[in-house]
């Protein structure tokens, strides 16, 4: 949570300095008037004590230094005037006994620094850059005698050094946002998410890229999952509460300052244990300023994307994103306006290779059906949506040119149905290239007024109202929808906030900010009915590729956000020691829909098994009920700062923040379950918020010299628990989760025919009651127990926050003029990290009785002392039996129990080293590195991607997982260049300035180390009922050769009973875990590919006169087309999910440790733009 705060330092003018009488009269005066406000926010400043330590500027930045004179030493009383060059507002303070000045809640831009002292030439220096959320340190030195000295700097992301705090931070002006190709990325994305601006997060050091995780938006920053960033703009919160990332987008032209904080010391920021992210719109300033924009892209102007060796025809995509904007004075040095708006049309086709039968396997099906027994409603169902191969003219693909199947390892591929018996026939398969129209339509409104009162008191006014209407083809959840399922999906977005900064006396200052963010969404399921189901299920086919029939397996669901939320903030100067204390609450209503796998998920291992109408052998699940969750919430932040200018090159922070988030009303709902309760195991109350989540900051800073910055600092930042968490987690009064094989619904025939598993019970409250009592009996209910149990499938916890202890130390020094370096180390552990969790289910196979795995004459799994057969440990229960059976013997839980626990944690150390070149003659430039490693026992915590899993493979032991993260990366480097081409930029000649001179190019280099996926062996192998396709792990064979995999053949007693397992491919290093066994590979062990990408902007610019300009511009992405087999992007926040295929994972797939054969090539992309600037 950022905090906008007024700050000044020691200050002495002709006034005389406030006694201590009239000064604490009023502070008395305005506390009282304080406690009228925020009655709860005193309770906790009075718990915390003394003031502390402080520092972020929510909308704004600082601007503090010392004046000498010629000896060193400190002037006292010199007159400090600070004036921003856009707008002429000025603001005066002196220095104190130290010699210090400090103004606060400047608006990110440049300043001209005026300094008079008696005795002294008056001194001027131009062009001072301020940045957002950043305190820049200014050290001015006077000459004795009269006269006027003017000193010229210039400004633009000046060589300043941090001497004050300890926050890392990366700022970029609207030069960076307007120029810079990774910024210009927006509008509509197809996601709902749009990333622009944020992109240039990836420039930081401390952060790596996250893939295909599918979870949050923005980088990993220190190690953290990216759905800990935290999104602000101007001070207001702007985070999706449900599901995590920003919410209201603002185009990059539109864009004053953004910057990304990388660590947390000052405790005004908060709400987030990782990034912080805020973002300020332009402002007005004296001078009319605007520009009429567009950005377009085309299929025309792109390389081709695909697999290797399956690269489809560019699609249709035409991206326009065109705007104005104007900004200028309503009052002269007084009153300023700026507006923005802008439309993004997309008018694209979705492409992506599915494997489907040829036209000759559907006529094979066809004919099979009477004599094969297939199910005539299923199999009209399946030809009915699923299209007939058309790559290569419709024929069979082979293992040569196939692009999506990965059945046969070798030769022709085909699927197998049966009679149910021993007869059989191969169905041949195809590819078929999807090709179907996504339109999008995105339109954005963006203003602010900034209003100077008076000398003490201004205000700054924001409006920004966003909204799209997109194509949902399943690219947001990371599926491949067939056209037919394509549905309608509009969003909603408003951002309003209003803040008034008022100095009471020249130490004592407030500012004062309210706000309001809504939020709405809706996804719906369509109209599509299956025959003898209440609605069209989810429905996947294992052996074809993970074909799926359905629309998106989020949907239905809707979300509404509406927040509201006061800030305000105090500061007090005393001394060397600068005060702080301040308060944010904020109020969330959010109403939300959405219940896990509501139409039914329905997985088959071969499409045989559907063919016959037979449970899903793979995976089957149904939560029922559509109960409307209220993520309402209540957050009251506290915090307390103290900056101790020891001398004047040691400052120490010392603060303390307090956060309180209460549990969602929905969640709350719990207690409706409280009767299943069992002393000592299990609690169905309430779930309680944590009221001790205090979070201490310390920092020290040493400035040896001008030059040089030593920073150290530790600090803890708390975290939220997002409300999907509740969304997944209803009693079973509102909800309950089926699985296919347990005790009501076990495998077997007629599945889809008698009805699957049972639909919802619409929105009511279901009552548990014994027969022959409850409603409708006019008997009052007497409680079943028994049956409630069974039907429990979800627990929610008490709230425990996940937190974050950072710690640094880093060396800042200034080379030359214009360039600043920064070297150092960051750590970071998460702890009571959320994580997803069976808690009641265990594997059936142990070490007892697990079956044998051999590889040639290698053992690489030994049978248990007590192993029998397959049969045997299948018989087995796999649910605890603490849980099973119950010691008060009223029956016990038999469903699963999902539960999100804080147990997981994560563990992070770097070495970072940045350099950085101030806007000076032209050229500016960002060079970052990050050497890391990162560990964890859990990153994702619902189904979000399939390359990390989202349970631990033996839910009793969380521990078990703790391995390298999915958000480890070993090595990242990344270079931005800005350059404005001097040569005859400033000719008197037309013709030479503008053909051969204005020429602006902007390169961005990245090298990141490679993402690990985890090796999967496609099967339940310890038996525990899980997921068998994505959690269960492979068996490593330590003489086998890495990266390859093998299956394996059953070995079989004189019975026929299963007994262990042998290697197919002995030679192999990965070998599959087959049923009965216990895997033994670690999760993420199998690196996919590096990122190796250059983006370039090159711009050409024809300027009339002094103040009016035409630029034209092109944006090339992986400009050199450069083949990245990523899940995820190469140089954007945008976080997708990958779950459509566990191919390139499964060591059985033809497709095994093949990236090039399963994800994107990442191919160039181009944008051009034009802008009339003026």
């Amino acid at each position: 949570m950022n905090f906008l705060t007024i700050t000044t330092r020691p200050a002495v003018s002709d006034t005389p300095i406030l006694d201590s009488r009239t000064l604490r009269t009023q502070c008395n005066a305005f506390v009282a008037d304080f406690r009228n406000r925020f009655a709860i926010y005193l309770g906790i400043v009075l718990m915390l004590g003394a003031p502390t330590l402080s520092f972020g500027q929510a909308t704004s930045g600082d601007l503090t230094g010392a004046v000498k004179d010629p000896s060193g030493f400190v002037i006292v009383k010199a007159n400090v005037v600070i004036t921003n060059e856009e707008t002429g507002v000025a603001q005066t303070v002196e220095t104190g006994a130290s010699g210090d000045y400090h103004v606060s809640n400047l608006l990110p831009g440049k300043y001209d620094i005026a300094v008079t002292a008696t005795g002294f030439k008056p001194y001027t220096l131009r062009g001072v850059g301020v940045e957002l959320n950043k305190t820049s340190t200014s050290d001015i030195t006077l000459a004795v005698g009269a006269g006027t000295t003017v000193v010229e700097v210039s400004a633009e992301a000046g060589a300043v050094l941090d001497t004050t705090s300890t926050n890392l931070t990366t700022t970029f002006s609207n030069t960076e946002t307007s120029l810079l190709p990774t910024a210009s990325i927006g509008g509509a994305t197809g996601t709902g998410v749009q990333s622009g601006v944020l992109n240039l997060s990836l420039l930081s050091p401390g952060v790596a890229s996250t893939g295909g995780l599918g979870l949050g938006v923005g980088p990993s920053i220190g190690g953290n999952r990216p759905r800990n960033n935290n999104f602000e703009i101007e001070g207001i919160d702007n985070n999706n509460k449900a599901v995590t990332g920003p919410l209201v987008y603002i185009g990059n032209d539109a864009v004053g300052n953004t910057t990304i904080i990388t660590n947390q010391f000052s405790p005004d920021f908060g709400h987030s244990s990782g990034g912080q992210f805020n973002t300020t719109v332009v402002s007005g300033t004296n001078k009319v300023h605007g520009r009429v924009y567009e950005y377009f892209q085309n299929r025309n102007l792109n390389a081709a994307s695909g697999i290797a060796g399956g690269k489809v025809p560019n699609p249709k995509y035409d991206n326009n994103r065109y705007g104005g904007q104007i900004g200028g004075p309503v009052r002269k040095d007084k009153l300023f306006f700026f507006a923005n708006f802008e439309r993004n049309t997309l008018g694209q086709n979705v492409s992506a290779y599915i494997c489907v039968p040829t036209a000759a396997g559907i006529a094979t099906l066809n004919n099979l059906a009477p004599s094969y027994g297939f199910s005539l409603n299923n199999l009209q169902q399946f030809t009915k949506y699923t299209p007939i191969a058309n790559f290569a003219g419709g024929a069979q693909v082979t293992s040569v040119n196939d692009n999506a199947c990965g059945t046969e390892t070798s030769g022709p591929q085909y699927i197998t149905v049966t009679d149910g018996g021993a007869a059989s026939t191969q169905v041949p398969l195809g590819n078929y290239l999807i090709n179907a129209g996504a339109p999008l339509l995105f339109d954005s409104l963006t203003t602010s007024v900034d209003y100077t009162i008076s000398s003490t008191d201004s205000l700054r006014l924001r409006y920004i109202h966003d909204w799209e209407s997109q194509t949902d083809s399943g690219a947001t959840s990371g599926e491949t929808l067939l056209p037919a399922f394509f549905t309608q999906e509009p969003f909603k977005w408003h951002l309003f906030a209003l803040s008034e900064y008022h100095l009471f006396t020249p130490n004592l200052a407030n500012e004062f900010r309210v706000g309001f963010n809504r939020y709405a969404n809706t996804l719906t399921a369509g109209n599509f009915s299956y025959p003898g189901l209440d609605m069209f299920p989810y429905l996947q086919y294992g052996d074809m590729g993970q074909l799926t029939l359905g629309t998106d397996g989020n949907a239905p669901q809707f979300t509404i956000q509406n927040l509201y939320q006061v800030t305000d903030n105090v500061s007090y100067v005393k001394g060397k020691h600068t005060f702080k204390i301040g308060f944010d609450g904020r109020k969330y209503i959010s109403p939300q829909g959405f219940t896990q796998r509501a139409r039914g998920d329905y997985e088959y291992n071969t499409l045989d098994v559907f063919l016959h109408d037979l449970s899903p052998d793979s995976f089957g699940e149904r939560s029922s009920g559509s109960h409307t969750y209220y993520g309402d919430q209540t957050a009251l932040y506290g915090y307390g700062n103290d900056t101790w200018r020891v001398t004047p090159t040691v400052t120490i922070n010392a603060g303390l923040r307090y956060e309180f988030t209460s549990v969602p009303t929905g969640e709350r709902a719990q207690a409706l379950n409280i009767l299943a309760s069992v002393p000592g195991l299990v609690s169905f109350h309430a779930p309680q918020p944590t009221y001790t989540a205090l979070a201490p900051r310390f920092g020290i800073n040493w400035a040896p010299d001008e030059k040089t910055s030593v920073r150290a600092g530790f600090g803890i930042a708390y975290d939220v628990l997002f409300d999907n968490l509740g969304t997944l987690t209803f009693p079973p009064q509102y909800a309950v989760t089926e699985d296919v094989g347990t005790a009501a619904f076990p495998a077997g025939p007629d599945f889809l025919k008698n009805g699957g598993l049972p639909p919802g019970k619409g929105s009511g409250t279901t009552e548990f009651c014994l027969a022959g009592t409850g409603p409708g009996t006019g008997v009052p209910c007497s409680p079943d127990i028994a049956t409630q149990r069974q039907q429990t499938s979800a627990f929610l916890p008490d709230q425990i926050l996940p937190y974050a202890e950072t710690y640094t130390l880093t060396i800042q020094r200034t080379l030359g003029t214009s360039y600043t370096a920064e070297i150092g180390y960051i750590g970071t552990r998460g702890i009571h990290l959320p994580t997803q969790d069976q808690i009641n289910i265990q594997p059936r196979v142990t070490p007892d009785n697990q079956l044998f795995t051999i590889a040639g004459s290698t053992v690489l799994e030994s049978a248990g002392s007590a192993a029998t057969t397959l049969a045997a440990i299948q018989k087995l229960s796999n649910i605890v039996p603490a849980w099973h059976f119950p010691s008060d013997g009223l029956g016990g839980f038999t469903s699963k129990i999902t539960s999100y626990q804080p147990y997981s944690q994560s563990n992070y150390n770097a070495l970072v080293a940045n350099i950085t070149r101030r806007f000076e003659k032209g050229l500016q430039m960002n060079l970052s590195y990050t050497w890391s490693k990162t560990m964890d026992d859990a990153t994702a915590e619902v189904f979000s991607t399939v390359l990390t899993p989202r349970r631990q493979q033996n839910s009793q032991c969380i521990s078990c997982d703790y391995s390298r993260s999915a958000l480890d990366r070993t090595h990242r480097l990344s270079l931005e260049v800005l350059y404005d081409v001097p040569i005859y930029k400033h000719s008197n000649s037309f013709l030479l300035k503008n053909l051969v001179g204005n020429w602006v190019i902007a390169p961005i280099y990245t090298y990141e180390s490679p993402e690990y996926a985890t090796v999967l062996s496609g099967v339940n192998s310890n038996l525990n009922g899980d997921t068998g396709a994505a959690i269960d792990r492979a068996i490593v064979n330590p003489n086998g050769v890495k990266g390859t995999g093998s299956g394996v053949t059953a070995v079989t007693n004189a019975a026929g009973d299963t007994i262990g397992y042998t290697a197919i491919n002995p030679n192999a290093y990965y070998i599959q875990a087959g049923l009965g066994t216990s895997p033994t590979a670690e999760r993420n062990t199998l690196p996919i590919r590096p990122i190796d990408n250059l983006d370039v902007a090159l711009y050409k610019r024809l300027t009339v006169r002094e103040h009016y300009s035409l630029e034209v511009g092109i944006q090339g992405f992986n400009v050199l087309n450069h083949p990245q087999y990523q899940p995820g992007t190469v140089d954007n926040v945008n976080n997708p999910s990958y779950t459509s295929s566990f191919n390139f994972q499964t060591v059985t797939n033809a497709f095994f440790n093949r990236p090039e054969k399963e994800f994107l090539n990442n191919a160039r992309t181009m944008q051009l733009s034009g802008k009339i600037i003026f």
